[in-house]
């Protein structure tokens, strides 16, 4: 019994060293980022079209429009699309919101080896970055691709 209450307290103590290690304390800005929406996306032009949209069928391109212009300049940030394995399939910095102006439209890339997309969920995350990792996520959206 006593084994097992020592081996409680070592997994909540790395389990808290993670947390402070991935989400250290006194690291929210009060900053937000504006996500213009999530469009259908033409590969062959880098634009995109139509209106927001919360789902898209798994041929369908799509792509996350940032507004990097409502960010203060002296940050890091990149903006990236995640899907239901936790892969990340499309992604945009880092670099300052200077530097990502050029760079409103980030896009969906279909895996290697697929001609569409997986279905699922897929996040839309734009974060801020310090020494090279996430400390604060600015904005998020979720999209579903649909199994048809």
């Amino acid at each position: 019994m006593l084994g097992y209450g020592v081996v409680a307290i070592l997994v909540l103590v790395l389990g808290l060293a993670e947390f402070v290690h991935f989400e250290p304390p006194g690291q929210v800005s009060g900053s937000h980022v504006r996500v213009v929406g999530v469009f259908d996306y033409d590969s062959a032009t880098n634009m995109t079209h139509g209106s927001d949209k919360g789902q898209f069928a798994r041929a369908e391109q799509f792509a996350g429009v940032v507004d990097w212009s409502t960010l203060p300049q002296n940050i890091v940030v990149d903006a990236r699309w995640i899907n239901g394995f936790g892969e990340t399939v499309g992604e945009v910095g880092p670099g300052t919101p200077a530097d990502l102006l050029p760079e409103t439209v980030v896009p969906v890339r279909v895996p290697k080896g697929l001609t569409h997309n997986l279905p699922g969920h897929y996040i839309f995350v734009v974060e801020r970055l310090r020494n090279g990792l996430p400390v604060e996520v600015l904005a998020r959206r979720i999209v579903l691709v649909e199994r048809n």
